[in-house]
């Protein structure tokens, strides 16, 4: 049998399971670790216990780490942004790829993105990384807990895009000439190709750069 090679740190079993499926689409045997049950209980955790869910990665990792897997992947932005991956990744002395590593790339290229995320700390968060990789870097944001809710639901990508209205988003970054799309949630490549109905404007899933960075360090 193929050994696990990489373990998937995420916020809910849905977005888990994303992430390992991402990782066998590229021929990569994965293990999932969601460390809570829902989209709300994990944005609570992350807003008002983060020091519970820095705990919880952390066992996680050392979990990981007696089972021989050398390297984590956290396919979840906003936790990513709740809790400090790169110290964690130091003091437990494993590879932790999250999708920040790819924002630092994604940074350079660009003088002004539109940003769709999970919660505002999520996009305070990536804005962060995109602003200190590239000062000039602006960046027009979306926060939304209930699109990831929708999302769990196994709601239709066309009804999501309806229910929100994001064909307005989409216009208001067409209107603001944004020059990429960054999803910054694990969760929204499952609209993806519905989005990209309604822009011409490159829409960035931080995914595929990560993988990148995984096999660099594999």
């Amino acid at each position: 049998m193929e050994k696990v090679r990489v373990a998937v740190i995420a916020g809910t079993p849905v977005d888990t399971k994303m992430g390992v499926d991402f990782l066998l689409s590229k021929g990569l045997l994965g293990a999932g670790y969601p460390v809570s049950s829902t989209p709300e209980e994990q944005s609570a955790l992350q807003i008002l216990s983060p020091m519970k869910l820095e705990e919880e990665v952390r066992n996680i990792l050392r979990r990981i780490k007696r089972l021989g897997i050398g390297a984590a992947m956290v396919y979840c932005n906003s936790m990513s942004a709740a809790v400090d991956m790169e110290r964690l990744a130091a003091e437990e002395k494993i590879n932790i790829i999250t999708p920040f590593t790819a924002y630092r790339k994604i940074a350079a290229q660009y003088s002004l993105v539109g940003l769709m995320a999970a919660n505002n700390q999520s996009a305070a968060g990536i804005e962060k990384v995109l602003q200190n990789a590239n000062p000039k870097c602006d960046v027009f944001g979306l926060g939304a807990l209930p699109l990831v809710v929708e999302i769990e639901k196994g709601t239709a990508p066309e009804k999501i895009i309806e229910k929100f209205s994001l064909k307005s988003i989409m216009e208001f970054f067409n209107a603001n000439k944004v020059e990429a799309i960054i999803l910054g949630c694990t969760h929204f490549p499952y609209f993806h190709e519905e989005l990209g109905k309604l822009t011409d404007i490159l829409i960035i899933d931080p995914a595929e750069i990560m993988y990148e960075s995984i096999l660099d360090v594999l």
